[in-house]
């Protein structure tokens, strides 16, 4: 999958949805830090899947460390009741997807769901590519 997709402009915080692939991916690159670095990207979405924050970490250099972030802010989301979806970036500039990510794909949905919102999608951003762990799985998409 190519890495930057193609758009006229992003959409705009609390007005434009973000309800389809090609808009969840153009805000998560937007989102990435130049140079690129190890960082996990949270887009936070209310029930019209309009966008009310992006979190970003950075130094998560463990591929399992998204796990960490994303436990981190289950617990303030399900307490403030407007986000009802989140999108992942998981940026790492000297790898890819691994085997492993299969697994963490389904515990980060589980976590997600567990506090009232759900995973629409995880995408992982290497040098060059982007890959959903979802995709690997054969899992149908969430948009």
């Amino acid at each position: 999958m190519h890495l930057v997709p193609h758009h006229h402009r992003l959409p705009r915080a609390g007005i434009d949805p973000i309800d389809r692939h090609e808009l969840g991916l153009a805000v998560v690159v937007a989102t990435v830090t130049t140079p690129r670095r190890f960082e996990t990207i949270a887009v936070l979405l209310d029930d019209a899947r309009r966008g009310l924050a992006i979190v970003v970490v950075s130094d998560t250099i463990r591929p399992e460390s998204v796990i960490d972030v994303v436990e981190c802010i289950a617990d303030p989301v399900a307490r403030d009741g407007r986000v009802d979806a989140i999108v992942l970036g998981s940026v790492r500039p000297t790898g890819g997807v691994t085997p492993d990510d299969l697994d963490r794909w389904l515990e980060l949905s589980d976590i997600v769901d567990d506090h009232g919102a759900e995973l629409l999608e995880w995408y992982v951003l290497g040098e060059r590519n982007v890959w959903c762990p979802r995709d690997l799985l054969g899992e149908a998409p969430r948009w």
